[in-house]
């Protein structure tokens, strides 16, 4: 049997910040015929074979244990507060700085939901499959204030740390750090570094320097639901108005 398939080619762009980063700008794609496999090389296999057997036994280490299940939703979603909240922390604790605030775009999110139960290494990386990096950046209130009007704009997008309301689109009654956002004040935002250079529209965030040392999102993931094991404490996240439609 014979398939053509569709290879994504991607043209990225050099793009500065505190650290060099690249982010595909268009995507094109190319016809590959693939033919039936032949015989599978013993020798080969041989060779793989502890290799995979390490990244099984990897992917199947239960990290936490779910108390309910937490599910994608918006405007708000209990898997969307859970993963906010653990990006907020982590990030903090890496990046040893007091964070305002921390948003995931829910495209990122590739799960429904965690189920309840043991949640492996494996269910992280079926959440987060890509390698995007935490960001860090200090964004004013006017600048903070056009970003949530894209989030709104969407649906409303997971957010720790500050509360808003979506009307018309537009993101009102923001408060963060329990008081209303200051369009002349300085904020400290962790987003994805997907996110900061300009991903899903976001081309206000584009110009703004940003701190990325490395770390993974999905590592601050796996990193926060260990702390929770090693607390004893089962996941459990709830709605708690973060994002929520005006009446």
């Amino acid at each position: 049997m014979k398939r053509n398939i569709s290879v994504p080619i991607l043209t990225f762009i050099f793009i500065a910040s505190c650290q060099l980063s690249y982010q595909p700008q268009s995507v094109q794609y190319a016809d590959y015929r693939i033919k039936n496999p032949g015989e599978t090389d013993t020798g080969i296999a041989a060779f793989l074979k502890p290799y995979s057997d390490s990244v099984h036994k990897s992917m199947h280490t239960v990290i936490a244990m779910a108390e309910t299940a937490l599910q994608k939703k918006q405007p708000e979603g209990t898997l969307g507060n859970f993963l906010a909240d653990a990006l907020f922390e982590m990030a903090a604790e890496k990046f040893n700085v007091h964070i305002d605030a921390a948003f995931l775009n829910p495209g990122g999110i590739r799960m429904a939901y965690i189920a309840k139960g043991p949640v492996s290494v494996g269910n992280i990386y079926e959440v987060m499959p890509f390698d995007n990096l935490v960001a860090l950046q200090q964004l004013k209130g006017n600048v903070l204030q056009e970003f949530l009007d894209l989030t709104a704009a969407k649906g409303g997008w997971p957010v720790a740390g500050l509360t808003m309301k979506i009307n018309n689109n537009k993101a009102t009654d923001i408060v963060i750090g329990g008081r209303p956002l200051n369009a002349n004040a300085y904020y400290n935002i962790v987003n994805s570094d997907y996110i900061v250079n300009g991903g899903d529209n976001c081309d206000m965030l584009k110009a703004i320097p940003a701190t990325i040392t490395g770390y993974l999102v999905r590592d601050a993931f796996i990193d926060y639901f260990s702390n929770w094991n090693k607390q004893k404490k089962k996941i459990t996240a709830k709605i708690e108005s973060r994002v929520s439609y005006a009446q």
